[in-house]
């Protein structure tokens, strides 16, 4: 968002946090980017900002179960994207993760779901509409994500599902590498749960409590290592993460940045990397704070990305409370998704600095955003990072995908 024209669209100061400070508070204006997504029901792919149509902007693209169906948004300006059907196809009915990554390597950026991708057709720009041609592939996962795992200078993918976590190969026709599998979790990959942890020269990936070194070109036996993950007791879905790597504290090797999602009474921590991997300093961040007369407690932070959003020199945490109502699992002993009546939160933890840093949570919006897998980037060319998202389960009465 422009720095000097955008608005404060809430301002939220907690008399329980008087860290929080309105000269300290960034400006975020609120923008729709559909207000009804198609379909009537919950599950939604994405987003995921790419530019798809070669124009030199960020585009978004995303999938909605309950139609089985893709579409891309074409940006024109921060009031206007314009819907086109990318494609359909039965394995939607049953997606989550979702990514960019130019398959083909025919310089498009296509789209990757679970059990299928959509190749992009490259004419874009003159014709908007054209159906993008759709590609099984043997596989399905909560968590997708681009990385360039073997260092050949190709971006390849990588998919958690829970149970395995493997990277396909691009330059070798998505042949499937699996790193390691007999987990038991719901995710914990995206949307960058990848680093060079041990500092050796390759990206090596990490899922809730380990994490596997990269044995050099992404073949062979990925070592496991083990990091100081903090559950969540009664979990909605189990064990399930957002997760993050980078040098947030600035001392040249990357830590681990996670947030718990699929359950309420989430937290945000980061997890100070203090000898390459084989040991680290976990701190919780502070939760937001409650608006007077809301209700109070956390939900499922699916929303995690890590950026110098104030502009300051440092990186700063951004996480989102996920929009949904359930309840159901409370029947068996579980946490439900969010306290019942919680107004969903997207929070910025600025950096303040330090050694280690210290952070303090700004809530930029608050009350049915979305904030589930929110997508960052530099939408509108300004030169700093703005926020897209959209719903899964709305508490509202209909769907919507967000832009900030």
């Amino acid at each position: 968002m422009k720095n000097l024209q955008i608005f404060l669209a809430f301002i939220l100061v907690s008399s329980c946090n008087p860290a929080l400070d309105k000269s300290n508070m960034a400006s975020w204006a609120h923008f729709s980017i559909d207000d009804d997504l198609p379909g009537e029901k919950w599950g939604t792919g994405g987003p995921t900002l790419a530019d798809y149509d070669g124009d030199g902007g960020l585009d978004l693209a995303l999938s909605r179960r309950s139609v089985q169906s893709a579409y891309w948004y074409e940006y024109k300006n921060d009031s206007t994207w314009i819907r086109h059907l990318i494609g359909s196809h039965i394995g939607l009915d049953n997606t989550l993760g979702t990514t960019a990554v130019d398959i083909d390597q025919d310089g498009w950026k296509d789209i990757v779901f679970g059990h299928v991708w959509f190749r992009n057709p490259g004419n874009l720009n003159d014709k908007p509409d054209t159906p993008w041609e759709a590609v099984d592939y043997p596989s399905r996962g909560h968590d997708i994500i681009t990385i360039d795992v073997d260092g050949n200078g190709i971006d390849d993918f990588m998919i958690y599902d829970g149970k395995r976590i493997s990277w396909f190969d691009i330059s070798n026709d998505l042949e499937e590498i699996i790193i390691s599998e007999g987990y038991d979790d719901h995710g914990g990959l995206a949307p960058k749960g990848v680093g060079d942890i041990d500092m050796d020269g390759d990206v090596d990936a990490i899922i809730p409590g380990f994490w596997f070194a990269n044995p050099g070109n992404g073949r062979g036996d990925w070592e496991i290592h083990s990091w100081p993950f903090t559950p969540v007791p009664k979990a909605s879905y189990g064990r399930s993460t957002r997760s993050w790597l980078d040098d947030l504290d600035k001392d040249g090797d990357v830590d681990i940045v996670y947030s718990h999602c699929d359950t309420g009474l989430g937290h945000v921590y980061w997890v100070e990397n203090t000898g390459k991997g084989h040991s680290w300093i976990s701190h919780q961040l502070p939760d937001p704070p409650t608006r007077d007369g809301d209700v109070e407690g956390t939900g499922s932070f699916h929303s995690l990305g890590l950026a110098d959003f104030d502009l300051d020199g440092d990186l700063d945490i951004f996480a989102g409370e996920q929009e949904d109502p359930d309840t159901y699992m409370e029947a068996n002993g579980l946490l439900a998704m969010k306290p019942v009546g919680l107004k969903e939160r997207g929070v910025i933890w600025e950096n303040n600095g330090g050694s280690p840093p210290q952070f303090t949570p700004v809530v930029i919006h608050i009350d049915n955003p979305g904030w589930h897998d929110a997508s960052l980037g530099d939408v509108d060319g300004d030169g700093d990072i703005d926020i897209a998202t959209k719903v899964w389960n709305a508490d509202g009465p209909n769907y919507h995908a967000d832009y900030w």
